[in-house]
């Protein structure tokens, strides 16, 4: 039986999954106060956020969000800040499903189990949150950060597929 080695390439990856992880865990240790982007700097940088945002009237986590309730800096923030859940997962899904992909024999246990250590990380995050003070964990949250790391999961698949399917293609003709 031959020995499993990672290719440079799947090093990167994981070491890019861990990276996130760390500016996941060094977020998650920063108060509301820290993370807060003040209103000036919102609309100086994200100004063409808030004119998306602006019409935007919607729930999260039981509460309504929109510019009467939050202002326009406020939800252009949070919008931001559920931006970040999103991404950060989504990035955290992709690198950690690229880096381990090869490792299991049976196709599909290598993306649930990257789409499930995502979520337990997540779940963790958000409890880690909780003990940092000032902070609120959200199930939404972590419904959220799933949802980044199954996409990333998915698409990262699919253009694997394609890619397989194509270079097929050439290798037959």
């Amino acid at each position: 039986m031959e020995k499993f080695h990672f290719t440079k390439r799947e090093k990167i990856f994981l070491l890019l999954a861990l990276f996130v992880l760390i500016a996941l865990f060094i977020s998650s240790s920063m108060t509301y106060q820290q993370q807060e982007i003040h209103d000036n700097k919102i609309n100086h940088y994200f100004g063409w956020l808030e004119n998306i945002v602006a019409g935007w009237n919607f729930t999260y986590g039981g509460r309504v969000h929109n510019v009467q309730v939050d202002g326009r800096a406020g939800l252009a923030q949070f919008v931001l800040r559920k931006m970040a859940h999103f991404g950060s997962y989504f990035l955290l899904g992709g690198f950690g499903y690229l880096g381990m992909r090869r490792i299991f024999k049976i196709k599909w246990v290598a993306p649930v189990l990257t789409w499930f250590a995502t979520i337990a990380f997540a779940a963790f995050d958000e409890y880690h949150q909780f003990l940092t003070g000032d902070r609120t964990p959200s199930v939404h949250d972590v419904i959220l950060d799933s949802t980044g790391a199954l996409t990333a999961i998915i698409l990262v698949m699919i253009i694997i597929h394609v890619k397989n399917s194509i270079h097929d293609q050439k290798k037959s003709v």
